[in-house]
């Protein structure tokens, strides 16, 4: 007689092929997410380090946000004043348009730069007259996070973190920090604590918290998100878009540097209060669960 598989000895292979085969593809995905967390991570590390090389050129850590100022040139006479606009542009510019004919323009959305904006040119001088394109080597994809672009294929953002709004700039055209410069390099207390880059929410985090800006179908391309993490007056709050094993992960940079992967938090503070923490440069610990103010 001739030796065969009988039906269930076949089934029990098959079933063991079906294992291995989930198994492998889920391997090979957890794989790839690594591989994304890991390129954000390093994006983020590169910006960082250009923050710290234009600050060591600038004596000032570049802006969170462009600061622009219309003043009057006098120097043929209080008659013959002229308005002249300058800006001090940040880490990404919205403005570096030239000189603005009247004061109509200042502050007005025409030179608003979200991370959606449609117009080509606009993505163009946001990017390369923004403070620190010099020091990224021109590689436009450090400024977007490869989970959040595969994520978002069909909004094609044009960065996908946001710089501390405590390092100047705030909705009323004055710097966070009163100044027009900025913080000035060396002079930053517990910067080893201070957030510098953070990557913005696009995931929606359920019941966790209400009201964080979450990007949808129906957002408003062009109009939703900008490069400044406004902490104080929005609902704002760091992104946590990456998964590690059965935690959602946030990806962030402080001013000394260095780079850390934040777990959402199961319970007590609330993302917003930890972002807000953050930018403020409060210690916090973290018990595995739960972030707490240090006293």
């Amino acid at each position: 007689m001739k030796k065969a598989f009988t039906l269930v000895e076949l089934l029990v292979v098959i079933g063991i092929l079906g294992i291995l085969t989930v198994t492998l593809m889920i391997s090979m995905s957890g794989g790839t997410e690594s591989a994304r967390a890991a390129k954000c991570l390093t994006n983020l590390k590169n910006l960082s380090s250009a923050v710290q090389t234009y600050a060591g050129v600038n004596t000032y850590y570049p802006l969170a946000g462009s600061i622009e100022k219309l003043k009057y040139d006098e120097s043929d006479g209080i008659s013959a004043a002229k308005k002249v606009y300058y800006e001090r542009p940040g880490w990404l510019s919205w403005s570096s348009q030239g000189q603005y004919p009247s004061g109509s323009t200042k502050g007005g959305s025409g030179w608003f730069v979200s991370a959606y904006e449609e117009n080509e040119d606009v993505r163009s001088h946001a990017i390369t007259n923004g403070a620190l394109w010099k020091y990224l080597s021109g590689n436009r994809d450090i400024f977007v996070c490869p989970a959040h672009k595969i994520e978002q294929a069909g909004y094609n953002p044009l960065f996908t973190y946001m710089m501390n709004e405590r390092f100047g700039w705030c909705s009323d055209g004055k710097a966070r920090s009163e100044s027009w410069y900025g913080v000035k390099y060396g002079r930053l207390a517990h910067a080893d604590k201070i957030l510098l880059f953070a990557e913005f929410q696009w995931k929606d985090l359920g019941d966790k918290v209400s009201g964080i800006r979450v990007l949808s179908p129906n957002s408003s391309a062009g109009t939703t998100f900008d490069c400044v993490l406004q902490y104080k007056n929005e609902n704002e709050c760091i992104g946590f878009n990456h998964i590690s094993g059965k935690d959602k992960v946030a990806h962030v940079a402080f001013a000394d540097g260095h780079t850390e992967k934040l777990t959402l938090p199961k319970r007590g503070a609330d993302p917003t209060d930890l972002t807000e923490w953050l930018c403020e440069g409060i210690d916090v610990s973290f018990d595995g669960k739960v972030y707490e103010k240090v006293e």
